[in-house]
C-alpha cells in the first residue's frame, strides 16, 4: 500500500513540475527596462502565443531594473530571467513580434533578428532603416527592411524576457522526487 502511494505521489510531482523550456514574455506597452508592480500582465510569445500571466512577484538582482539573473514569480511559478531586451512589434504584411539576437541599440543594420511570433526562430538580417524621427534608434514609425527586401513599420517597442522555470541554482527533478518519497518513509 506505501508503494503505491509513493508511486502516486511521484506522479503527482512530475506532473506538476514545469516544464524545462523557456518562456519568451512581453510587457505590453512599456519598452522600459523598469522593474514593473506586482500584478503586471506579462503577454507570452511563445511556445503559447497570446497566454497572459500575472506577476505575483519580482526578485531584482540589485541593478534596480529588468535584467539577466533576476527573479520573477508568474501566475505562482518561480521563474529565472535569461535575457532581457527589447520586443519590435512589426507590421508589413501581417503583424510579428521580433527580438535583436545580440548587441541592440543605434543603428539596426547589419544586426540579425529573431523572429519570436508567428514564424518562431527565423532569422532576418536587418539591411536597411529609415530613423522616423531622427533619434538614432529603432523607434515607433521606423521602417526595418530585412535581406529579402520586405519593408516593416514599426509598430511599438516592448520590453521581452526570456525566462526558465526555477532558479539558476535549484534541485534537480529528481532531487526534489527523492526528496518527497523520502519525508514520506521517515
Amino acid at each position: 500500500m506505501r508503494m503505491r502511494i509513493a508511486m502516486a505521489v511521484i506522479v503527482m510531482l512530475a506532473l506538476t513540475i514545469p516544464a524545462s523550456g523557456q518562456l519568451y514574455l512581453e510587457l505590453g506597452g512599456s519598452p522600459v527596462r523598469n522593474i514593473p508592480p506586482d500584478g503586471s500582465p506579462w503577454h507570452e510569445l511563445f511556445p503559447n502565443f497570446c497566454v497572459i500571466h500575472n506577476q505575483d512577484a519580482y526578485g531584482d538582482n540589485g541593478d534596480g531594473v529588468v535584467s539577466v539573473c533576476d527573479m520573477i514569480t508568474l501566475d505562482g511559478v518561480p521563474y529565472h530571467v535569461t535575457w532581457t531586451g527589447p520586443t519590435y512589434y512589426l507590421y508589413g504584411d501581417a503583424p510579428a513580434f521580433y527580438e535583436p539576437t545580440g548587441e541592440h541599440g543605434g543603428d539596426p543594420v547589419g544586426q540579425v533578428w529573431h523572429e519570436v511570433a508567428p514564424n518562431f526562430c527565423t532569422e532576418h538580417q536587418v539591411t536597411g532603416w529609415e530613423d522616423a524621427d531622427g533619434d538614432g534608434e529603432v523607434s515607433q514609425c521606423d521602417t526595418i527592411v530585412f535581406e529579402d527586401g520586405s519593408a516593416w513599420h514599426v509598430e511599438e517597442i516592448r520590453l521581452d524576457i526570456t525566462v526558465t522555470p526555477g532558479s539558476p541554482v535549484e534541485r534537480s527533478t529528481w532531487g526534489r522526487i527523492k526528496a518527497a518519497v523520502s519525508r514520506m518513509f521517515n
